[in-house]
């Protein structure tokens, strides 16, 4: 089920709250187009593993995303090439910044903003600016033509932006968000699916059908591997990849 929240009517970004030096991307939602081993995409995510990071297997092409599970105003992201050999593998991949979901959604608004050159030493950095004047939830690394991809860590930096004016949820029985940043009540959902859009840095939801005194609108900003417990009272809605 989709549930629909609209407000106001006009797109743009706005900057609400500036994060000085945090990677907006880490502990984020990352995929591949395959996977090498045990380098799964989250590996680039995290600087721990940036001697390796994250490795495809060849593809045409190769490409790698991670989705901000947010609206982000993006300046600029850096890419670090891994050790061990392995930095060959991020030479001419560029770097985009979408909107949507490339693979879910056709009317994607996409911002290029650069690309590694054939060139690439062992740990190097290349840092990109992109100039979207749209707010951005995806960013895309793909490296053309039959070959691997390798990503040492990927750091993005930007602020909160506001949301498109329409935001869609999917809904989720029997489960309720774990960790609200906001407890409060409303009367339906789609009030608290309101609320959770225009807090902007909100991406999950949980409501229930109870007094609308009592706290039955929770709303939470965190992506962590358990956002969610079972519970039959509760539906968890979660903003939709393809707006």
């Amino acid at each position: 089920m989709l549930v629909s929240v609209l407000v106001g009517a006009a797109v743009g970004v706005t900057i609400l709250q500036k994060v000085i030096g945090e990677n907006i991307a880490f502990g984020k939602t990352a995929k591949q187009s395959t996977t090498y081993g045990e380098y799964d995409a989250s590996k680039a995510l995290d600087e721990t593993y940036s001697s390796r990071g994250s490795f495809t297997e060849d593809h045409v092409p190769s490409w790698w995303e991670v989705d901000l599970r947010g609206y982000f105003s993006i300046s600029n992201i850096t890419l670090t090439a891994a050790d061990m050999g392995w930095n060959v593998h991020m030479r001419n991949a560029f770097v985009e910044v979408m909107d949507k979901d490339v693979s879910l959604c056709r009317d994607v608004q996409v911002e290029w903003c650069g690309n590694v050159p054939n060139t690439v030493a062992t740990g190097e950095e290349f840092t990109f600016t992109c100039n979207a004047t749209f707010p951005i939830r995806f960013v895309r690394v793909t490296r053309p033509g039959i070959d691997l991809l390798n990503i040492g860590h990927i750091d993005v930096q930007g602020v909160v932006a506001t949301q498109p004016y329409r935001s869609y949820y999917t809904s989720t029985a029997n489960r309720r968000v774990s960790f609200p940043s906001l407890t409060t009540s409303t009367e339906t959902a789609g009030a608290c699916g309101i609320l959770c859009h225009k807090s902007h840095s909100c991406i999950d939801f949980s409501y229930r059908t109870t007094a609308s005194t009592e706290a039955n609108c929770l709303l939470t900003y965190k992506v962590v591997p358990l956002n969610s417990v079972a519970d039959h009272a509760w539906s968890m809605y979660t903003l939709a990849s393809c707006l």
